[in-house]
């Protein structure tokens, strides 16, 4: 699955964002001013998109840059700070093309980080091969 890297080098939340926004760049699922976006949101709003310790969900509003739903995953080489000390590991990049591929997209991704087997074989993930599995129907491919 191209819309999945791990091990990936991030200095900070930005290159974290931008590592999974990029997948979904060179998958042809946004425009490149999606993963701006995505930064913009945090910048704005802070790190609400950490959902649970060790994961974060980016995203930005629907609209012409989206060009397909998807959604991507970088699992990071380090943890990085979001902010107010919120240790990040996994980021989830959200692209929706309207508010109800959004909620559909947001479901699905809970129902799987709901597992907690699954969260932590994510987080300690090596290799593609060890989470792909996991990731079917969740993935825009």
């Amino acid at each position: 699955m191209s819309l999945i890297r791990v091990g990936v080098a991030a200095e900070n939340w930005t290159e974290a964002i931008f590592a999974a926004g990029q997948l979904l760049v060179d998958a042809g699922h946004v425009k490149p001013e999606y993963t701006s976006a995505m930064i913009r949101v945090v910048e704005e709003l802070g790190p609400y998109i950490v959902l649970i310790d060790g994961f974060a969900l980016a995203h930005a509003e629907p609209g012409s840059n989206v060009l397909d739903n998807a959604i991507s995953l970088v699992v990071l080489e380090k943890a990085v700070d979001f902010g107010s000390g919120k240790m990040v590991s996994c980021v989830f990049a959200m692209a929706a093309k309207d508010h109800s591929s959004h909620i559909d997209s947001l479901g699905r991704l809970a129902e799987l980080l709901s597992d907690e087997q699954t969260r932590n074989t994510l987080l300690i993930a090596r290799n593609k091969t060890q989470i792909e599995p996991l990731l079917s129907g969740v993935l825009g491919e």
